[in-house]
């Protein structure tokens, strides 16, 4: 069963990078000039401007920077103590997302991460959600 999370907010961007997270894919928009991935997407590269760009797939693992356990209810769907998480990605964008399979007190700087996936949906259909968890190498 797919767990009710907040409504995505959708543009052309936001469609591309959810219909790749349907068959539990993690692609980021690289620039076809300069190769850097950027994360949200966005119709220019902001370290060279270009327009250009391709959805590139990438590993899907990062180092953990910081996280923050909200005590105070801001959405329905995430009863509190609820904690996101910023996880570095390798090729370099920051990625907010929520850990599996960790405990607020389980996390610690530079942890490795890796890419898992949810069932979701929300009025837009169901989706996968990109979350993190503990990376098997360590």
């Amino acid at each position: 069963m797919a767990t009710t999370r907040p409504v995505r907010v959708m543009d052309p961007y936001a469609e591309e990078f959810w219909a790749y997270t349907r068959v539990r894919e993690l692609r980021l928009q690289r620039c076809a000039e300069c190769a850097d991935c950027r994360w949200p997407a966005a119709a220019v590269c902001p370290s060279c401007l270009s327009e250009r760009y391709e959805w590139a797939p990438v590993a899907g693992t990062g180092t953990l920077l910081t996280w923050v356990t909200f005590e105070r209810q801001y959405f329905p769907e995430y009863p509190v103590p609820h904690t996101a998480i910023m996880v570095e990605l390798d090729e370099g964008p920051l990625f907010i997302s929520t850990p599996v399979d960790l405990d607020e007190e389980d996390l610690a700087d530079g942890m490795r991460m890796q890419v898992d996936w949810i069932d979701a949906e929300d009025r837009h259909g169901e989706y996968n959600l990109p979350v993190f968890r503990p990376a098997s190498d360590g």
